[in-house]
């Protein structure tokens, strides 16, 4: 059998795949995707322009890149659940506080947005097979 010739799904890469992650279920789109691209694109633009001289604390860096990963790749959840056990709705703020404040959940969100893997095209029977 060849190699399979655009054998990626772009819309999954784009608008994500539902994973499971320590009993909650979020929606992880593929790391450098263009909504990604284009939000790390916008953010460091509005960076620059509130810290022209470079120097920008690095709890603003952290919260940068806590949201451009809640913008372009961590797409949506569920079974989200604050302490007091009410549903926590996604929303762009809450994935960036959320990523900003669980190291490990963002590592897992990083690890699943690289796997190539959960991105590919679904093929049927027929295609897997050369007669």
């Amino acid at each position: 059998m060849g190699y399979k010739f655009n054998r990626f799904d772009q819309q999954k890469i784009t608008d994500g795949e539902w994973a499971e992650i320590e009993g909650g279920r979020f929606k992880i789109a593929k790391s450098g995707n263009s909504v990604h691209l284009e939000a790390s694109e916008r953010i460091l633009k509005e960076q620059q322009k509130k810290y022209p001289e470079g120097d920008i604390p690095v709890m603003e860096r952290l919260r940068a890149t806590a949201r451009e990963w809640a913008e372009g790749v961590l797409r949506d959840w569920e079974e989200m659940e604050a302490e007091d056990g009410s549903s926590v709705p996604y929303s762009v703020e809450n994935a960036t506080t959320l990523l900003m404040n669980d190291e490990p959940l963002f590592n897992a969100v990083r690890r699943k947005a690289r796997d190539m893997a959960r991105f590919e095209n679904e093929r049927v029977e027929s295609q897997k097979k050369k007669p």
